[in-house]
């Protein structure tokens, strides 16, 4: 169980913009990952097995691309007992993504609208960090999904070459790879829905 009680971090998380705490989460992860301090947030993986499209998921809880665009706590999320975690979206070149504010808090709804629109450090950073990641190391069954997506200022008729050279990038380091293009913050983007454009 966790040493940090939400119900107690709540009204300080709350008092602070959304992109703010978000951020200082993050960095907080990355920094105790590998330290003593994990123990305030680890917790025992629930052993539910699945078997789905030829993977082993050690359990059905998974986190989902977006909350940790640049790979930076993946021990992190393994302390934590997910049995499958994705990381990204990452693009080839670093990127700002959309103007602030692009976070906002729908308290009544208990929901956060995220208009962040795939900022990352870039291919380069993301590989360094998946590589540094120990959880492999540690005989930890969870899944590692990478998330790819194109950058804003790539035109959507040179999309396929952004997702290309992500794809080489993290297809070695992946259980599967994700290609994102469901983000309705990057202009266009959608329009690779369509069968033609797949």
């Amino acid at each position: 169980m966790s040493a940090l009680p939400y119900s107690l971090l709540r009204p300080l998380l709350f008092a602070l913009d959304a992109e703010t705490v978000h951020d200082r989460t993050i960095d907080l992860l990355a920094a105790t990952q590998h330290t003593a301090l994990r123990h305030l947030y680890q917790q025992q993986r629930v052993d539910d097995p699945l078997t789905l499209c030829g993977l082993r998921f050690p359990n059905r809880i998974g986190l989902a691309a977006g909350l940790d665009k640049n790979a930076r706590c993946i021990d992190a999320w393994q302390a934590m007992g997910f049995g499958f975690v994705e990381v990204g979206t990452v693009t080839t070149l670093a990127q700002p993504g959309n103007p602030k504010p692009r976070m906002f808090r729908l308290p009544d709804a208990q929901a956060l609208i995220n208009r962040l629109g795939f900022n990352n450090e870039g291919l380069d950073a993301f590989l360094s960090n998946v590589q540094n990641a120990r959880f492999r190391q540690q005989g930890a069954p969870m899944l590692l999904g990478l998330n790819i997506g194109k950058n804003a200022v790539t035109p959507i008729e040179r999309a396929v070459d952004d997702y290309l050279i992500c794809l080489d990038g993290v297809y070695p380091h992946a259980d599967y790879v994700t290609v994102n293009i469901s983000s309705p913050n990057t202009k266009n983007l959608r329009e690779l829905q369509s069968d033609e454009a797949l």
